[in-house]
């Protein structure tokens, strides 16, 4: 996996979605953020296009240290502190002893 630098620009065809922010941009009082709400937009469209197969394997990829930190929690929202103690969690059941409930 390669990891660009954060100065790597996506570029797709914008055509009427540039022209609708830029005419909302002229009449809303004070203009509007129009990177933001790009930015905001295309976060939320990439984490609603993970599966939770996706979050596993990119917190995997995380703790393997192919992705940053940063990335991670932006995909993953309030979901990286809940797998995270997940897999703790399970780590610590992994290594009890159960020995004592054999037969």
């Amino acid at each position: 996996m390669s990891q660009g630098s954060y100065d790597d620009t996506i570029k797709f065809r914008a055509g009427a979605l540039k022209e609708a922010a830029g005419e909302l941009d002229s009449i809303h009082l004070g203009g509007i953020n129009i990177s933001e709400l790009a930015r905001t937009g295309l976060t939320d469209m990439l984490r609603r296009a993970m599966t939770d197969e996706d979050k596993i394997a990119l917190y995997e990829n995380y703790k393997a240290g192919e992705v940053s930190e940063e990335a991670t929690r932006l995909l993953l929202g309030d979901e990286f502190e809940l797998l995270q103690e997940d897999i703790e969690e399970f780590s610590a059941a992994a290594d009890e002893d159960t020995s004592q409930y054999l037969v």
